[in-house]
């Protein structure tokens, strides 16, 4: 026989499911592990993963998988995995339909340790040009001395932008060695891929685009905000800004005593 639930904690959950009812009205892609670590580490709330698993199954507000998006080949090349900021960079792109001007392009670069979000462009074109524009933009704000003799890779698919002689030469000049996922590797930039679906998750498939600057604006501010405040469970619930910074101060920490 199943214990019936007291007053005081069905009080407690009707609070608990009005708080996740609000979150999943503004993400709707969010699943429990996510829902469960903005309660805890955003609201503060001390609340057992499994209470909002069973809350959000109760009510009908878990995500049901896309099993027939997922990627069933293997590769015998094991993807790159890096130990510092700035040390491996990904670099993709998707579109999305703007009504009454067509498509949109939006390409991403990323940092592969922090998961930030370094550079990015948006336009109704993506040549080799725009796909650098956002390269540039990255190396700039991570680099602003210069990205020559740091080490950085970029990796990509094999599209005909990243592998175009105007985009190969651009990498040359500015020191970043490129790199390209093999063709049976679904999983090659895997990272950058997943931001790029989070991405649309938290923006691009939420609004009806009527104009390309409009989607230009607050995907920048998207990003600045995805930086800042996105808690990302790679990083053990923490935002990318964050563990970018906490980095770099343990390794000043850590520097010997002069």
């Amino acid at each position: 026989m199943r214990r019936r639930t007291s007053e005081t904690v069905a009080r407690r959950n009707n609070g608990i499911l009005e708080r996740i009812q609000k979150l999943k009205a503004d993400h709707p892609f969010w699943g429990y592990r996510r829902v469960w670590a903005y309660l805890r580490f955003v609201d503060n709330l001390e609340v057992n993963k499994k209470r909002i698993l069973r809350l959000m199954r109760q009510n009908q507000l878990l995500v049901k998988p896309g099993l027939k998006l997922k990627a069933r080949r293997t590769s015998s090349h094991p993807k790159p995995r890096p130990t510092v900021p700035n040390q491996w960079w990904g670099i993709d792109m998707t579109k999305v339909m703007v009504e009454g001007y067509g498509w949109v392009y939006v390409v991403v670069v990323l940092d592969w340790y922090s998961k930030k979000m370094v550079g990015h462009y948006a336009g109704e074109v993506a040549k080799s040009s725009h796909w650098q524009e956002a390269l540039d933009k990255a190396v700039n704000r991570q680099f602003p001395q210069g990205v020559n003799g740091h080490g950085l890779h970029l990796m990509s698919d094999n599209g005909s932008q990243p592998t175009s002689l105007s985009f190969m030469k651009a990498c040359q000049s500015l020191g970043v060695h490129q790199a390209f996922t093999s063709y049976n590797n679904p999983k090659g930039n895997a990272d950058t891929e997943r931001v790029i679906r989070t991405m649309k998750e938290e923006l691009l498939w939420l609004k009806e685009w009527t104009s390309p600057n409009q989607l230009t604006r607050e995907l920048d501010l998207w990003v600045e905000s995805y930086n800042q405040d996105y808690l990302h469970s790679t990083l053990g619930y923490k935002t990318p800004n964050w563990f970018e910074k906490n980095h770099y101060a343990s390794q000043i920490t850590q520097l010997p005593a002069a």
